[in-house]
């Protein structure tokens, strides 16, 4: 079975060979000298990376610059960062936490609780992964279909008597667009198209994409338009 990866970010060079020695027992492990050489690491492997060890002080760029940097990305704020510091006081957990770390250790380190650091905040992360994609439409980030029945149940439970009604929509010769403009130029249709959908219902709005070109929508009776009420 293939390694998990595991990116660590020191620029100890002493510490960092040392937690890599811990962490290669288990893990695929990485090496980066300072947060700017992580972020170049990170734009090639982010895919495969299933956990950063980050320390804080650092030269060119600094661990909270880093965090910072890394959960405005949205294609790498999925990892979860486990920061590195040589003080143990609260103010600094707090500090990190608050950048947005997923767990803090102090050093010096110590193996057996590396290790098992390491293999819980995978796990945690595998499951939360398994859980959206059932939840959420990839390519929208709607509803998928079975959650949305799921939601539209619980729904309905709760507010009996009032109407509902749901809408279905489909593009017109979507396929014919997608030959002409390619997938990519599809895809965000799709996502514009998702996005109309989140404004119209708002916050509590339930929206889905059923599959390829088709959305479903629940929606409150006297909320319909006038045009959608004629065809309902």
């Amino acid at each position: 079975m293939r390694k998990k990866r595991v990116l660590v970010v020191e620029d100890n060079e002493l510490n960092r060979e040392l937690l890599c020695q811990i962490l290669s027992q288990e893990y695929d492990v990485i090496e980066a000298e300072n947060g700017q050489v992580a972020l170049e690491i990170l734009k090639e492997h982010k895919n495969s990376i299933s956990l950063i060890f980050l320390d804080v002080v650092m030269p060119v760029m600094d661990g909270y610059t880093f965090l910072n940097r890394l959960r405005s990305d949205s294609s790498m704020s999925f990892i979860p960062v486990v920061v590195t510091t040589q003080s143990n006081s609260e103010e600094d957990e707090v500090n990190a936490l608050s950048h947005g770390a997923t767990d803090f250790v102090p050093k010096p380190y110590r193996p057996q609780i590396i290790l098992h650091r390491a293999a819980n905040l995978i796990e945690l992360r595998e499951n939360a992964a398994m859980v959206n994609q059932f939840m959420y439409d990839r390519l929208t980030g709607l509803f998928s279909r079975e959650y949305f029945y799921q939601k539209v149940q619980e729904r309905l439970n709760e507010s009996t008597g009032t109407s509902y009604a749901i809408v279905c929509s489909n593009v017109e010769n979507f396929k014919v667009y997608n030959d002409i403009f390619g997938i990519r130029a599809g895809d965000e249709v799709l996502r514009r198209i998702a996005e109309l959908f989140r404004e119209m219902m708002g916050e509590n709005g339930i929206c889905a994409r059923y599959g390829a070109d088709r959305f479903l929508c629940l929606m409150r009776q006297e909320r319909l338009p006038e045009w959608m009420r004629v065809h309902s």
